[in-house]
């Protein structure tokens, strides 16, 4: 009898903590011209929290510990931190003027951060919150930023100059050019860093660049049955390495192209809301979240029938969407 009381208090505790544990995770959702993060629970989509940030929050990115969400105020020229623990926001950055893009270092606490106005790059100490170097002329408004998975570099998208530059981390100087396609926007490393992908918004196109020879392999063409040319405008990625298969959101066009990592075709176009923008994988690699900036909701994508299975309003012109860890 003594066992059983025992035995039954601890698959009362182990249920408990998976229930907590199953919970734990959220989809975070920036809406820049709502001024607000919206924080939905990530297994039944529905809205937990609403949280006022102002100065149009736009880029998202969770710390490499998993404990912190930092957010771009554009308006601000600021970065908010965000307890994830909390839902609160307990902090800020101070970055350049109209801060929209930023990555974090994979293993030193540094943050790059694009100010579009500028033309410059603002490198910034996490914990000391304290700029390290600003990096002037960098491009034409500069906007997406990555450091490489080895953190030597940053490669940054100057959408003036239809180029991606790349800045040695050590020295904090540009060491190179790359011209791409019209308007490259967002970059994503993919095949253990071999390749670099970036998305160019009015040329229709995703430039694929080789790291190590800093040259373009080739150049994906969208093509999508009904819509125009010009209204085929890639931006953001997201990768799933279990499936070999980068997602890409195509603007006005108002769909996502699946595109096969290694063989760099394009598999199938899935429909979304308008005006796809940002993307996110779920930390099970089942599902594709993707935000519509004109239709002010985020779709829900089913990545094993590579359908749309949800939509769920969230605020206007929803801009990143990012999970917890």
């Amino acid at each position: 009898m003594y066992l059983k009381i025992i035995f039954t208090i601890f698959f009362i505790n182990l249920s408990l903590f998976s229930s907590l544990d199953a919970k734990a995770a959220y989809i975070f959702v920036s809406n820049e011209n709502s001024d607000t993060l919206i924080v939905l629970d990530d297994k039944d989509k529905k809205i937990i929290k609403n949280i006022n940030t102002g100065g149009r929050p736009r880029a998202l990115k969770i710390g490499n510990d998993g404990k912190l969400l930092y957010i771009v105020e554009s308006e601000k020229n600021q970065i908010s931190v965000l307890d994830i623990s909390l839902l609160k926001i307990v902090d800020f950055i101070k970055t350049g003027d109209d801060p929209e893009i930023f990555d974090i270092h994979p293993t030193k606490a540094m943050l790059a951060v694009s100010n579009e106005d500028d033309n410059e790059l603002t490198l910034i100490n996490i914990k000391e919150k304290s700029i390290i170097k600003t990096i002037k002329n960098v491009g034409v408004e500069p906007e997406g930023v990555n450091f490489s998975p080895d953190g030597k570099y940053i490669y940054v998208k100057s959408e003036g100059t239809k180029s991606v530059l790349i800045i040695d981390t050590l020295k904090k100087e540009i060491v190179n050019e790359i011209l791409v396609g019209n308007r490259p926007r967002r970059g994503l490393f993919v095949n253990n860093g071999e390749e670099y992908w970036v998305s160019n918004e009015l040329s229709g196109t995703v430039s694929i660049i080789d790291t190590k020879k800093q040259t373009i392999k080739k150049n994906i063409q969208f093509e999508v049955k009904g819509i125009k040319n010009q209204n085929i405008t890639p931006v953001d990625f997201a990768y799933s390495v279990k499936k070999n298969i980068v997602f890409v959101t195509l603007g006005s066009a108002n769909h996502v192209a699946v595109v096969d990592s290694s063989k760099h075709t394009i598999k199938k176009y899935i429909l979304v809301g308008s005006r796809a923008w940002g993307a996110a994988i779920t930390l099970d690699d089942k599902e594709l979240i993707v935000t519509n900036g004109n239709s002010d909701d985020i779709s829900i994508i089913s990545i094993q029938k590579m359908l749309t299975t949800l939509s769920v309003p969230v605020g206007k012109t929803p801009h990143s969407v990012e999970i917890s860890k």
